[in-house]
């Protein structure tokens, strides 16, 4: 399934009225495994479980398998073959090294540990279910650990991942079931026994599991617990994609009395308005190093922070009123046009795309007052149009411009040979935004994946995965391990079902 077709079934499932209550039915079903959420996480659940034997039911809320999966590229990992026949020599010890220091020992370290050790072999089992990878580095503060997802027919990247996974479940047994998100767990005591659900004609289940993984993707579309458990004002910052993740599976854990940990999103650059497309090419000018002001037209970072996207994330999310402006000029457009970008979008936007629309769509959001974009011919226009003051901008540019000239950056110490000049032809100032991929934290676990209470206890028969989890992240997103919630996913997923199935023999 490619993206569009995605896109179209997601437009098609919000639209869709659950008009049927009155035919409404009440149905017992009975499992081995109830798998919440049909992920990289549930999905890798599902086929691990089944492979043990064991009976697997998988719920799913949308209509198609996969949610931010779908859009999603490579997993991290480290000693793959993919690495060994490019003679890439990083070490697990190494690797496990970067992690602990870049997040200052706030994770969860025997966790983190434990995901870069198992990387290869998660890698090797993704294998064996029809997936195929290659190493690649995306931006010079990667390292050579991501596995970008190869192709399966007409599905890329994630999406390819999905269909394989999705492919083996059904060929292994597990009954999938659509548009019928679990509502909360049935508990016998303190033990979690199964699920109740609805599905889209409003028909209710009561699904009794010995073993229940909860893997929804976590809450990237819910401003309400971004408001309730993260740092950021969810007014100001931004979900790239619609794909009705509202923190499920990890409501349900801390109803059943789960502890938590980690809370975050995985932020990254981006605009929008009237005109601009998203991921289109206003959009990915957002991810290059021009020179960022604040909104009274001061710098506020050196501008290669965005080499690393989350790291641009974190700088444009802590202004006042949480954005900042890309100021560029007409040299810069006519570059992008012609060699392309210099940072890019993953692969979905990969470096060296041309934007050659960029005009095109300069033209159409400004003619659609599109507040985003502004476009003057001369600074003083420009912090006019921005509603920053003239004469602070003015002395901004200047310096910017002249920190080049004489090789030194005084005010953010900037390489000079990077920066990107702002002073031929047009000049333009695009509105830019603290967007995330996903969000970071949840429900704890033990090491095998058991949801544990706030004295460390077990909860019989509940299992989590994925983007449900806490604990893998301090307080930030690591690109520099880019890929590695995406292999946690399917990781933590595989391990989950098979300790769900190994209790379900009990």
């Amino acid at each position: 399934m490619n993206a569009v077709k995605i896109v179209r079934l997601m437009v098609c499932a919000m639209v869709v009225s659950v008009s049927c209550s009155a035919y409404a039915k009440d149905r017992e079903m009975s499992t081995d495994v109830v798998v919440v959420g049909a992920g990289s996480a549930g999905l890798s659940a599902a086929v691990s479980a089944a492979y043990k034997g064991a009976k697997v039911i998988l719920l799913e809320k949308m209509p198609f398998a996969g949610g931010s999966s779908n859009f999603a590229e490579g997993l991290f990992a480290v000693n793959t073959n993919q690495q060994r026949l490019k003679a890439i020599g990083l070490t697990k010890e190494q690797t496990v090294e970067k992690n602990f220091e870049y997040h200052h020992y706030r994770n969860n370290a025997v966790l983190a540990a434990q995901t870069i050790t198992n990387s290869t072999g998660t890698i090797e089992w993704l294998e064996q279910q029809g997936v195929r990878f290659e190493v690649v580095t995306m931006s010079p503060t990667e390292a050579p650990t991501w596995h970008l997802i190869q192709d399966r027919g007409n599905a890329h990247h994630g999406a390819a991942l999905v269909q394989a996974l999705q492919a083996k479940a059904t060929e292994l047994g597990v009954k999938i079931m659509f548009e019928t998100p679990a509502k909360e767990l049935i508990f016998d005591g303190s033990k979690v026994v199964g699920v109740k659900a609805v599905n889209s004609k409003g028909d209710n289940y009561k699904i009794s599991a010995k073993s229940v993984v909860l893997a929804s993707g976590g809450f990237p579309n819910s401003k309400e617990m971004v408001k309730k458990w993260t740092r950021f004002d969810a007014d100001k910052v931004f979900p790239t994609v619609p794909i009705n993740k509202t923190g499920d599976g990890i409501n349900m854990a801390l109803s059943a009395g789960a502890d938590h940990e980690g809370w975050g999103l995985m932020l990254h650059p981006g605009t929008h308005g009237p005109g601009i497309k998203p991921l289109g090419p206003l959009y990915a000018v957002t991810w290059q190093p021009t020179l960022w002001t604040n909104k009274y037209g001061e710098r506020v970072v050196d501008e290669n922070a965005v080499w690393s996207f989350t790291f641009g994330g974190n700088a444009i999310e802590r202004q006042r009123d949480s954005f900042v402006w890309s100021i560029f000029d007409d040299a810069t457009v006519r570059y992008l046009e012609e060699k392309g970008i210099d940072n890019g979008l993953g692969v979905l936007v990969p470096i060296g795309t041309k934007l050659k629309d960029l005009r095109a769509e300069i033209a159409t959001a400004s003619s659609q007052s599109n507040p985003s974009i502004v476009v003057a011919d001369s600074v003083e226009e420009l912090a006019q149009k921005m509603g920053a003051d003239p004469d602070k901008l003015k002395s901004t540019v200047n310096q910017y411009n002249h920190a080049k000239e004489i090789g030194h950056d005084a005010v953010t110490y900037r390489k000079a040979d990077t920066i990107i000049p702002v002073k031929t032809g047009k000049l333009y100032a695009l509105k830019t935004f603290p967007y995330y991929f996903v969000s970071l934290g949840g429900v704890k676990t033990s090491l095998n994946f058991e949801v544990i209470d706030k004295n460390d206890r077990p909860i019989s028969g509940l299992y989590a995965a994925g983007a449900d989890i806490g604990g893998l992240y301090g307080d930030t997103y690591s690109t520099w391990h880019s890929g590695m919630l995406f292999q946690f996913s399917c990781q933590s997923g595989k391990a989950a079902g098979e300790m769900a199935a190994a209790n379900s023999k009990k």
